[in-house]
């Protein structure tokens, strides 16, 4: 079935949107020396696509993974997860917020010892609810609104403004000039100078999770051995009258946190004691 010029359109502009954002992240990937995975070959993977397994066992495709340890013929730990979108109308914004969230939030999950950045870069239109959505789940959040996108290439003659009420013909029109146009680059770079501040602000926040490292650590050894009550006043009065840990009690399992300076932290909860060594162990990297 042939595409749509508005579909055409769409991903034409969220394609040259995703080429912008590239370029900085990678140069930071480089200098950190972690892996930055894009859709394409890599002998690693058996496909093109991205995908990662999520903590209940659902495969999700994704945009970007930065690895720590990885190569192109090895996948490492994933410490880094954004997502792109480009949406026009704000009835779709929603839910393109909903599944970013559905498909990186169980993914952070299952590798939470790793504290993962979690980002998302948005053009075109989504509304202030998405994205407080987002960011109350803990998103960093790039969003260059539509109005930016056209002003960019008006700015070079080019006209790609559409919205409901434009015809197949004028889509058209505007898919010729885009696909025709020989000033790309100098729009690119228009873009990034005027949103300089929201680009420099994502990335720093990147480059502080990936070069972050441990602030503090806590150990709780959680000693007991269970009561049983059948009414609240007695767990009550028991807690009221509780002072010291009874000679009989127990190391009944130990939580260990991992604070870090960029704010992230990791909390877990080991019911052995090798476990939460080689849990530290493995957060070497991060030690000052």
């Amino acid at each position: 079935m042939a595409k749509s010029p508005s579909h055409i359109l769409g991903e034409l502009i969220g394609n040259f949107f995703e080429d912008i954002m590239k370029a900085p992240i990678r140069e930071l990937c480089n200098k950190y020396n972690v892996y930055f995975d894009t859709i394409g070959t890599r002998p690693a993977r058996s496909t093109k696509k991205i995908s990662w397994t999520d903590i209940n066992g659902s495969k999700h495709d994704l945009d970007y993974v930065i690895e720590r340890d990885g190569t192109p013929d090895k996948i490492g730990v994933p410490i880094a997860f954004i997502e792109l979108a480009w949406r026009r109308y704000t009835k779709h914004s929603k839910n393109k917020a909903q599944e970013i969230s559905g498909a990186i939030m169980p993914i952070a999950e299952k590798y939470k010892e790793y504290a993962p950045f979690k980002g998302v870069i948005l053009s075109g239109v989504f509304t202030d609810p998405s994205l407080k959505q987002l960011e109350n789940q803990g998103f960093n959040i790039l969003y260059i609104p539509f109005e930016k996108i056209v002003n960019a290439f008006q700015k070079y003659g080019v006209n790609i403004y559409f919205d409901e009420n434009t015809s197949e013909q004028e889509l058209s029109v505007i898919v010729d000039s885009f696909k025709n146009c020989t000033a790309l680059d100098k729009i690119a770079q228009e873009l990034i100078d005027s949103n300089k501040k929201e680009i420099c602000s994502f990335v720093g926040a990147l480059e502080l999770s990936i070069k972050k490292q441990i602030d503090y650590i806590f150990v709780l050894p959680l000693h007991g051995k269970e009561m049983r009550f059948n009414s609240l006043n007695s767990a009550i009065s028991y807690i009221k009258e509780y002072s010291n840990i009874p000679t009989d009690a127990t190391i009944d399992r130990y939580v260990v946190g991992i604070f870090f300076n960029d704010g992230s932290q990791i909390n877990c909860v080991f019911k052995d004691k090798l476990m939460a060594i080689d849990f530290l162990k493995r957060n070497s990297q991060y030690a000052n």
